[in-house]
């Protein structure tokens, strides 16, 4: 099916929605890690239409003491959230963008695009393992979700123990760093 979405989109303009909708993960195991403080988080994911969409969530769900304070940095504001879940999609532009809260590496070391799919993250050893870094200069977007009727949800399972996040660490391959926010830095932004 997705190889005839793939040929789809090619011959149709609209028809890339119909391919990124072929790529929903639903309810798929995630784990994400903090190198910097050696933490880990088991979550589940429904409906998560692209990348965008996976940042937001993430950032609303791991970030701030209540949430588990994954990262010190600012969470994500409330309109973000609502348009990334079931709110009004936007308005949102480039005076006034969504603004990720961090950079994703997959377990592999690879950098995870806000532009992809959460598909796209390789497993590894099975489970889709995302890595978190500090944001390097600003990247946003206009757009809270794809699929406005598709609502997705991003489940906070648990904080995995001190001695699994060890093992998952243990495991992962260093980020290249070859978006270009690693390469070439820039201003954090707010």
């Amino acid at each position: 099916m997705l190889e005839e979405a793939s040929a789809l989109a090619k011959d149709l303009p609209r028809a890339h929605w119909l391919q990124g909708l072929c790529l929903v993960c639903d309810d798929e195991p995630l784990i994400v890690l903090d190198p910097t403080s050696g933490r880990g988080f088991h979550l589940t994911m429904t409906g998560v239409g692209d990348n965008y969409q996976l940042h937001t969530l993430l950032a609303d769900r791991l970030i701030g003491k209540e949430r588990g304070g994954l990262l010190d940095t600012r969470p994500p504001r409330p309109a973000w959230v609502q348009a990334a879940t079931a709110g009004p999609t936007g308005p949102f532009n480039l005076a006034t963008p969504i603004k990720r809260r961090f950079r994703l590496f997959d377990g592999h070391g690879n950098y995870v695009d806000p532009e992809g799919w959460p598909s796209d993250i390789k497993p590894l050893d099975g489970m889709r393992v995302l890595v978190v870094h500090p944001r390097k200069g600003l990247r946003g977007w206009n757009n809270g979700r794809a699929y406005v009727s598709m609502v997705p949800t991003l489940t906070l399972e648990r904080e995995i123990e001190p001695e699994e996040a060890a093992h998952w660490l243990a495991r992962i391959a260093p980020a290249r760093e070859t978006d270009a926010m690693g390469l070439f830095g820039g201003d954090q932004g707010k």
